[in-house]
């Protein structure tokens, strides 16, 4: 903690000119924030760095891939060498507090964290339109309760940074419980949904909206089984009609139309722009990851999406990748974006959080089963009833089901398993890997503990 806020606290880094979109930086120098923060511009550039820090490689560009989707039971890492077997470790559950990984995405998301503190403290003294102001202090706040989103969910209790603090300070920081941690989450997003635009014009297209902020916040109360107001946020979104799921599953993924009607919010990349592309996700030259039981899932006959966990190679590449996240390369690197939230996730989180607050066999527009067949009838396979499912479990049941066959290698399935209570069965049913429940959560980095060395308000997850 006290490495990110040393080197943060004394450079922001801001990016210069568009060359395919607003997110499309190129950082040209560092400068202090007291003198950078002068006009509108200079705010919509420092907002541009939040969005660019999702896109490193210790965020969206490669670690979450490792942290969020390979625990889980979609991916199966057969590589024990590469990297000192810093990924492989992380797919076994024998991995340490000195892995690399956590580390690297500690930093990243506390980077990410600063840059938004940053761009929060120091807009408000700019003589700017108020609308513009308040629309740049939401995009920074729902990139900073995303980022919390993330921590919370990967390490459990963590320091809730909301200013930016010096060096000294730091040393003061504790790890937050997590009510606090997602009471933030939830300040933040309200605050976003409140004063973010529905839609924005094709020059600023991939800037958090309004429906983004609602659908993150559904989320947010799916997971701390808030389900009234999972409902309520998330009927708001659906009724909106901003969003919707596009006809075919496939063109969902498309490298080339990627910002469309049904991504809420995804983490922008360019390919063929140094800086702005990135490594293929999920690929080995020597061996296929995506693991045997995800692509045995699919047991329904016309399921459209069982060959996006094809593995597959790009023209003239050595790499082997699920189809889902396929892009021809450029200078043997892709520029496919990662979708952070899609209508079809709202439409099954709104489906579980429906069935949570009562089963309820009506197929009519607006009810559970109409949300969660709009999912199943786009990917070729029939619509369910009641007699099908005709308990509130089945129901259960079915949803996680269907979050594990519309969602694989988008960061999503470990939670799923963690907040069902089902990870340690199913990865021993999946993996044949017997873990223990400490490892629900990962170890904070053992580099923080050590410059903490606090035990008292800064300790260790239990087990590590």
């Amino acid at each position: 903690m006290k490495n990110i806020l040393f080197t943060l606290c004394i450079l922001l880094l801001v990016g210069t000119s568009c060359q395919e979109s607003f997110l499309d930086l190129a950082p040209k120098s560092t400068i202090s924030p007291a003198n950078f923060f002068k006009t509108s511009g200079d705010a919509v550039t420092a907002v541009n760095g939040c969005y660019k820090s999702l896109a490193v490689g210790g965020q969206y560009g490669s670690t979450f891939q490792v942290l969020m989707e390979n625990r889980g039971d979609n991916f199966s890492d057969q590589d024990p060498s590469s990297g000192a077997g810093q990924n492989f470790q992380i797919n076994r559950f024998s991995d340490n507090p000195g892995n690399t990984n956590l580390y690297n995405s500690w930093i990243a998301i506390y980077s990410s964290i600063f840059r938004c503190n940053t761009v929060l403290e120091s807009i408000d003294p700019i003589i700017m339109d108020n609308t513009l102001k308040n629309r740049i202090k939401g995009e920074a706040s729902f990139i900073r309760a995303l980022n919390y989103f993330n921590l919370v969910r990967l390490w459990g209790a963590v320091p809730l940074v909301t200013k930016t603090v010096d060096p000294v300070s730091a040393r003061d920081l504790k790890r937050d419980a997590v009510s606090a941690v997602y009471a933030q989450i939830e300040a933040d997003l309200k605050f976003a949904a409140a004063n973010l635009p529905a839609t924005y014009p094709a020059a600023d297209l991939g800037r958090v909206t309004q429906g983004a902020a609602k659908g993150l916040l559904g989320k947010v109360y799916l997971y701390q089984k808030k389900y009234n107001d999972a409902k309520t946020i998330l009927d708001e979104v659906i009724n909106s009609k901003v969003f919707s799921l596009l006809p075919k599953v496939e063109d969902v993924f498309s490298a080339t139309v990627k910002y469309h009607a049904e991504i809420l919010f995804a983490v922008r990349f360019a390919k063929g722009i140094a800086g702005q592309d990135h490594g293929f996700w999920y690929a080995n030259t020597q061996v296929i990851g995506v693991d045997t039981t995800i692509q045995k899932a699919y047991t329904e006959a016309g399921d459209q999406r069982k060959t996006l966990v094809d593995a597959v190679r790009p023209t003239g590449n050595g790499n082997i990748m699920p189809r889902k996240f396929l892009d021809q390369p450029v200078n043997n690197a892709a520029g496919n974006d990662f979708p952070i939230l899609r209508f079809a996730d709202v439409l099954l989180i709104q489906a579980e959080a429906l069935n949570e607050i009562g089963y309820n066999a009506s197929t009519a527009a607006g009810t559970a089963f109409a949300h969660l067949n709009a999912v199943r009838k786009r990917a070729g396979i029939k619509e369910l009833t009641g007699t099908d499912l005709p308990t509130q479990e089945s129901f259960r049941a079915e949803i996680y089901k269907q979050r594990r066959l519309e969602l694989p290698f988008e960061c999503d399935r470990w939670f799923d398993l963690v907040r069902r209570g089902t990870a340690i069965a199913e990865i021993a049913a999946n993996k044949k890997i017997t873990i223990q429940p400490f490892r629900l959560i990962y170890g904070i980095p053992q580099q923080e503990i050590d410059i903490m060395n606090n035990p008292s308000t800064f300790g260790q997850n239990p087990g590590y």
